[in-house]
């Protein structure tokens, strides 16, 4: 096998990987609210700002770790890689499964009940 074509394999395999591992870096926000929402991504020095459409979800990077935010609000939640949050009908976000606020998450982004 001559260079140029190892070089052309090794390119194609790196890149199937890298598609394929990508969503493992993801966080999934689904918009369950009547308007369009923007979430912001604080990843420490960007924090890139993505629509979402009613009814409609994105995957966002957040690779090592993230808070997010939605449109103006000033507190925000933090997410690790493969977390599902929502945006409810009033606009807030709350971690998939736990929008009745029976849970909550700890210091450590743990799920956890909320003290009674």
């Amino acid at each position: 096998m001559n260079i140029r074509k190892t070089t052309a394999l090794t390119a194609v395999a790196f890149g199937a990987l890298t598609l394929a591992a990508a969503p493992a870096f993801a966080v999934t926000v689904t918009n369950g609210a009547e308007k369009a929402h923007k979430v912001t991504v604080d990843l420490g020095n960007e924090e890139p700002v993505t629509e979402i459409a009613p009814g409609k979800s994105a995957k966002l990077d957040c690779p090592e770790g993230c808070e997010l935010r939605v449109d103006a609000l000033s507190y925000g939640y933090p997410a690790s890689s493969g977390d599902k949050l929502t945006i409810g009908k009033d606009g807030t976000m709350a971690y998939a499964g736990q929008e009745d606020a029976q849970e909550a998450r700890n210091e450590t982004g743990k799920a956890g009940n909320k003290p009674q």
